[in-house]
């Protein structure tokens, strides 16, 4: 318990500090990725609409020294106006460019912009974790484009998630909501159709999303529920 409190002021403390990850430039053409680079395709989002501000998801860089900035990578997805048509469940892959290598998922978290220590809470109370053990490993290779499909903040199997009950879910219980990853089902954008497929991703089974429910249900802002 104490090393959980001290590792949540950890947290806390940098909540509003600068953000010092890597953050990965997004790219619209092929044109636009330099020489000797490769491009990853990623949907970062949330089954419900979370109430603690953007979501962030971390990597780290295989190989390489963890507690160097420059070797930690960070993606994230706004809240959105979901009144307004912009939300943070629908799937939103973006392209961006990565020097070539491996990048394994390590945490994720919402409101905290740095990455979280082991254990760590934010203060604002939202969903957050960091993994340990075997975790998805995407690789980025020179000129191709890897496809790493949706990373869903996701609760569990059996949650009723409704437009009020899954918010209400991640307001009582935020650190049950936990990332889990599924192939993304867009097509790629034409002006990348021409680059050659990186390798797989790799995620172990306890990473696979049970949502199977592609797309919101009529009328739903707030929710992607399990089945449609």
């Amino acid at each position: 318990m104490r090393n959980s409190i001290l590792a949540g002021m950890a947290c806390a403390a940098l909540i509003h500090a600068p953000a010092l990850a890597v953050e990965p430039r997004k790219i619209a053409t092929t044109q636009s990725l330099k020489q000797g680079m490769g491009a990853v395709r990623i949907s970062i989002q949330s089954q419900v609409q979370l109430t603690h501000g953007t979501l962030f998801v971390w990597f780290l860089r295989e190989g390489s020294d963890p507690s160097r900035y420059a070797n930690q990578l960070r993606f994230e997805r706004e809240t959105g106006v979901p009144v307004m048509g912009s939300n943070m469940v629908d799937s939103k892959p973006l392209v961006f460019a990565l020097q070539p290598g491996r990048y394994r998922f390590v945490a994720h978290g919402t409101g905290c912009s740095t990455l979280p220590p082991p254990n760590a809470i934010c203060t604002n109370g939202g969903p957050t974790e960091r993994y340990e053990d075997e975790t998805p490993v995407f690789e980025v290779k020179e000129g191709h484009l890897t496809d790493a499909g949706e990373f869903i903040l996701e609760a569990p199997v059996g949650t009723d998630i409704g437009e009020g009950t899954g918010v209400r879910e991640a307001q009582k219980n935020p650190y049950t909501f936990r990332i889990r990853l599924r192939p993304s089902a867009q097509p790629l954008p034409k002006a990348f159709a021409s680059m050659p497929a990186g390798p797989a991703i790799e995620v172990p089974d306890r990473f696979r999303s049970s949502i199977q429910c592609r797309v919101r249900p009529k009328g739903a802002m707030m929710y992607l529920p399990f089945e449609c």
